[in-house]
């Protein structure tokens, strides 16, 4: 049963001595900061760990300790095999030599021979993709060159253990692609991984997740709802309530105004309902004064956004038939989400105001004609607000109630589409 875990963390504690005394959470002044609190867990060989919470929880002082960069100020640390980290952009290389040397002089410090380095060398490289660079020396290379070559010696490298304190974020596009294909190979391949990041999308996929806050580690579980619970948590302490219910918004003092746009009135209602079902149509109104000049049309784009505040659905009128508003005046806007679209999180809703927008769609003939060329062609910004509202409804499938943490599955939005199936015994070929 020892041989199956891989790291093991005994009521590890982390104190600092500060320069200037500071008040804790309890009132309590004092000139040391407790980092971790008698912080214990298991974690087994092959599991893939996120760790989540607010700045300041204790996460990144976790990995340091992990990775042997410091030592906690009292408990224990197990660790089977060798380990990995990218804790800091640079952190491990030697500025004044170059990367060629770095990666010699990081692999060796990370235990492996001259010639284990060597064998790999060339895939290191070719991943890293700075080859032009490779004999510049690293202090003038930029963050995301640092994060290349740190990660691409990592992969290329045999470890049992892999650390990252939010790194994905520091590389490019392509560069976020490869490395993401490279540590699901890792995974798959029984490597032990533990995650810190702020970004839900990098941690979906975790089997484990542990959660921290003021040091101390609140808890450790398997469910996916873990970051849906934590974000929500966040949204609250941030003041914006969550709707569970039918909702209306005729207070706007919080937003931006506009010379263009009054906005008075915002519904979100579901009719028959105590509480919002996924299985149930959504009705979705927006009552607006139109106040500029009647030359200037207006169109409303309604934005749909996911706990990052990623857009995951927009939607407007012109898709479904063309109607726009000219004249001054005060215009009301409807619109009804289907059932069986939204997931198990919380979602905000935006909104998105054009101008002279349906004057692109119009073709020889002045009708409206939406193309290729012309469909996300905005001619001008009128308004924007968001996070208008906030919702949650309790998700159901088809066939009834589930419980969220019975169910690990990512995306945002979870639509039932038609499906078909075809079977044929494989004894019968």
């Amino acid at each position: 049963m020892l041989d199956e875990i891989a790291i093991k963390v005994v009521e590890i504690s982390k104190e600092y001595f500060l320069r200037k005394p500071h008040t804790d959470e309890n009132g309590v002044v004092s000139n040391r900061l407790c980092a971790l609190n008698d912080v214990s867990f298991e974690v087994k060989k092959g599991e893939s760990v996120g760790i989540i919470g607010p700045n300041g929880s204790g996460k990144s002082t976790l990995l340091k300790i992990l990775a042997g960069v410091t030592k906690p100020t009292s408990g224990e640390v197990l660790i089977r095999g060798r380990v990995a980290s990218i804790l800091d952009i640079g952190a491990g290389f030697h500025p004044e030599l170059s990367g060629r040397e770095n990666i010699y002089l990081n692999g060796q410090i990370l235990g492996f021979s001259k010639k284990e380095i060597q064998s790999r060398y060339d895939e290191i490289l070719t991943f890293s993709g700075i080859e032009n660079f490779i004999e510049e020396p690293v202090k003038s290379y930029s963050n995301g060159m640092y994060l290349r070559l740190a990660f691409s010696i990592m992969a290329h490298l045999d470890f049992d253990v892999y650390l990252f304190d939010e790194v994905m974020s520091v590389g490019d596009v392509e560069f976020n692609l490869k490395a993401r294909a490279k540590l699901q190979a890792l995974l798959q391949s029984n490597k032990t991984l533990l995650f810190v990041s702020h970004n839900l999308n990098e941690l979906n996929n975790m089997d484990t997740f542990l959660r921290f806050e003021n040091g101390r580690l609140l808890s450790k579980k398997e469910e996916e709802n873990v970051l849906t619970n934590y974000y929500e948590n966040s949204i609250e302490l941030s003041h914006r309530k969550i709707a569970i219910r039918n909702t209306e918004i005729s207070d706007f003092s919080n937003f931006q105004l506009s010379k263009d746009i009054l906005l008075r009135k915002v519904n979100l209602t579901q009719l028959g309902e105590e509480v919002f079902r996924s299985d149930k149509s959504f009705e979705f109104s927006v009552e607006f004064e139109k106040l500029n000049s009647p030359d200037e049309s207006v169109d409303l784009i309604v934005l749909i956004n996911d706990l990052q505040g990623s857009i995951i659905l927009s939607t407007n009128p012109l898709l479904s038939g063309g109607f726009t508003s000219i004249k001054k005046g005060i215009y009301k806007y409807t619109c009804t989400f289907p059932p069986f679209i939204f997931g198990f999180q919380v979602y905000s809703i935006g909104l998105f105001f054009t101008k002279n927008t349906i004057g692109s769609f119009r073709d020889s003939e002045n009708s409206i004609a939406i193309s290729e060329n012309n469909v996300s062609k905005i001619v001008g910004n009128a308004y924007r607000l968001d996070n208008v509202i906030s919702f949650k409804p309790q998700f159901r499938m088809a066939n009834g109630e589930i419980a969220n943490s019975q169910v690990n599955i990512g995306g945002g939005l979870l639509p039932i589409f038609t499906w078909e199936r075809d079977y044929s015994d494989s004894n019968d070929n």
